[in-house]
């Protein structure tokens, strides 16, 4: 056992490490080497634990969260966790384990605080060979027919499990799964599992091994009985275990008639690759693939196109909307709507004319226009009783005043001064002024 001296203060939070393992060991069995970690205060975060590298040694790092402990060292209680490396050595020798830091950060400043172990020192006896045993080793083996009963070209799957307490799945040796005459032998990967006891802590190893055994002739065969060889780690004395074989009845497998003929259908296929191209399909191919080079090469042209010609419809779209049909069908709609409004009249009118109410525009036509306008101004906005018919009459003579702006615009005859409303407007201004 090794103890680092505090590296702190008395007054500040004390962080110590701690390096526990046996004095010594023997070669293929697992040795636990244990990091304590103590504090005076608390953890902020889990302590920063060391990589422990070893030349010629297996070494597993620590798995899950470590085991709390509580101790008292030179009147200072300190508590913390505990963590397991395990340690397994193929060969004898001394095993020199340095300095382990480790950094944590305690409470309540939680200010980065490093403390090391101090080194320790491993003698590990024994002669390399057969793998040693620490605690019992139970092996079991288990076959597997598909189909069952067995015919030719099956496969039996044979397995062998072997669970060691102590000692490193790693170092469990291989099932002696050899080839078997009659038989194709096919090797699957060991499973190879590290055993523990629900919370991190180490219990032992286990492998399987396992290989498929697929048959290639019918008859009566034997697959051989298996003897696992290794050396008890506490005695040292050589162990061994045989594993009985299996005999198996392999059946010829049936012969199934095919539900069609092999020769027929082949003679089939070859009568119907004898075929041509007509003359016109090369020349037609070599087209399309022109004008889809044509196309990808001038991309960049095709989609200005397409904008430019995206563009142009939205300005004609435009030009539509702001022309004189368009509000001339806006009022021919509202005229059939039956709601007593004038709006798209109006806009009609003073898209047609400029004016922008039914009474100037009115000035430049004939006094029976006019007497028709202001009438259906009066059913509009008057009490009239007959407020049915304006509608029918302004639209059908909406159509003579159109052909009459109509002229005027082209000729560009302007209205006479007694009836323009601009003039008129001016004259009322004079008039209050």
């Amino acid at each position: 056992m090794a103890t680092a001296l505090p590296s702190h203060a008395q007054d500040a939070p004390v962080l110590r490490v701690t390096a526990k393992a046996p004095a010594k060991g023997l070669t293929g069995a697992t040795i636990e080497m244990h990091l304590e970690v103590m504090t005076t205060t608390w953890f902020l975060q889990p302590p920063e634990l060391p990589k422990l590298d070893l030349p010629g040694v297996m070494v597993t790092p620590p798995a899950g969260h470590g085991e709390l402990v509580r101790d008292e060292q030179d009147g200072l209680a300190l508590n913390g966790l505990r963590y397991t490396y395990l340690i397994s050595a193929e060969s004898a020798g001394a095993i020199q384990i340095p300095a382990l830091s480790v950094t944590a950060r305690l409470g309540p400043g939680g200010a980065p605080t490093t403390a090391e172990s101090a080194p320790l020192s491993i003698e590990i006896t024994g002669e390399s060979g057969p793998a040693k045993i620490v605690g019992d080793l139970t092996v079991t083996q288990a076959f597997e027919l598909a189909p069952d009963p067995m015919v030719q070209g099956g496969r039996i799957t044979r397995s062998v499990t072997q669970r060691a307490d102590g000692v490193q799945p790693m170092l469990l040796p291989p099932a002696p799964l050899e080839d078997v005459a009659n038989f194709k032998r096919y090797p699957r990967e060991p499973e190879v599992v590290t055993l523990t006891d629900g919370r991190g802590g180490f219990v032992g190893g286990q492998r399987i091994d396992r290989a498929d055994y697929v048959a290639e002739e019918a008859g009566r065969f034997t697959l051989p009985p298996l003897t696992l060889h290794w050396t008890d780690g506490g005695s040292g004395v050589p162990q061994s275990r045989t594993l009985p074989g299996r005999e198996v009845n392999i059946q010829a497998a049936p012969k199934a008639a095919p539900p069609f003929s092999l020769q027929e259908d082949l003679a089939k296929l070859r009568h119907g690759l004898r075929w041509s191209l007509p003359a016109w399909v090369m020349p037609t191919l070599i087209g399309m693939a022109l004008m889809l080079l044509i196309l990808w090469l001038g991309r960049t042209w095709w989609m200005r196109l397409g904008r430019s010609v995206a563009a142009a419809g939205r300005r004609g779209k435009a030009r539509w909307l702001a022309s004189e049909p368009h509000y001339w069908l806006e009022w021919r709609r509202e005229a059939r709507a039956g709601q007593p409004v004038l709006s798209a009249c109006y806009r009609w009118i003073r898209r047609i004319s400029g004016e922008v109410a039914l009474r100037p525009a009115m000035a430049s036509l004939e006094e029976q226009d006019r007497l028709l306008a202001e009438n259906a101004l009066r059913q509009i906005y008057g009490t009239g009783e007959h407020k049915a018919d304006w509608r029918a009459r302004l639209a059908a003579r909406s159509r003579v005043w159109r052909k009459a702006w109509r002229i005027h615009k082209r000729s560009g005859q302007a209205l006479p001064d007694e009836l323009n409303p601009v003039n008129q407007r001016r004259d009322a201004r004079k008039g209050r002024s």
